[in-house]
């Protein structure tokens, strides 16, 4: 499990890449076929999924609430009523793993483009970042909201690139299973959020009691003056003057 995490952290930093959107926005995602990745959808919306291929094969846990149509290079989703399940495509000997979920209080995906990464290609991109030296700096904050604690630990920053990583630990305090695909973990200026960034975590759930390392990845942004924003089902906390 842990080799898979620093697979996705090698994803995050590839966000130098692209631009950031916000969720309801067009939104890219970066995968190798391996994580799970959660797209929110409202009721009477369409929501496309973009892969840059023709889909061969489409799996909807939960066929009888969402209508899935293929087109050219892609999917449209549109779903029938609140309920959650997991979706599979299958094309060119490539897998992609989504988990459908309503929007709530988030606003919903309308357009997610998907790039596809090679695992070797992630490999290699993470050796050759193996030798920066790095400047860590211990922070300390802590939020806790709806059976969810988010801990602040360091914050650390590549001597020879634009790329600051930011690190924290979640813990489930509730007494349900909890999937960190639900939790969105950002940061903040003047209310906005900061470009080109994006939130991983080791662990894809958690139980009760049970805890999780995660990392925000920013490329190409000072973080002085920024906050960390927490949403969790619908609630939404934030961590004041904790960067400076």
């Amino acid at each position: 499990m842990r080799s898979n995490f620093y697979l996705l952290v090698v994803l995050g930093l590839l966000g130098c890449f692209q631009s950031y959107a916000l969720v309801g926005e067009k939104r890219t995602i970066l995968t190798s076929g391996e994580k799970v990745h959660t797209i929110r959808y409202q009721l009477g919306q369409s929501t496309v999924i973009y892969f840059g291929m023709k889909p061969e094969t489409v799996i909807c846990g939960n066929k009888n609430y969402f209508h899935i149509d293929k087109i050219k290079e892609g999917i449209t989703i549109q779903a029938g009523s609140n309920f959650s399940t997991n979706l599979t495509v299958l094309s060119q000997g490539r897998r992609f793993l989504f988990y459908l979920t309503p929007a709530n209080a988030a606003k919903p995906d309308t357009f997610v483009e998907i790039r596809w990464i090679p695992p070797r290609e992630a490999k290699r991109l993470l050796t050759s970042t193996a030798g920066s030296k790095q400047i860590v700096r211990d922070i300390k904050g802590h939020l806790k909201m709806r059976g969810l604690d988010v801990s602040l630990i360091r914050e650390i920053t590549a001597s020879n690139t634009k790329r600051t990583i930011l690190e924290f630990e979640v813990k489930n305090s509730g007494n349900d299973l909890m999937k960190t695909a639900s939790i969105q973990i950002e940061l903040q200026k003047a209310g906005r959020p900061i470009p080109r960034q994006v939130a991983l975590f080791e662990l894809e759930e958690l139980k009760p009691n049970v805890s999780s390392k995660g990392r925000v990845i920013i490329t190409g942004s000072a973080l002085k003056g920024s906050s960390i924003t927490v949403k969790y089902q619908g609630t939404t906390g934030s961590i004041q003057g904790v960067v400076y």
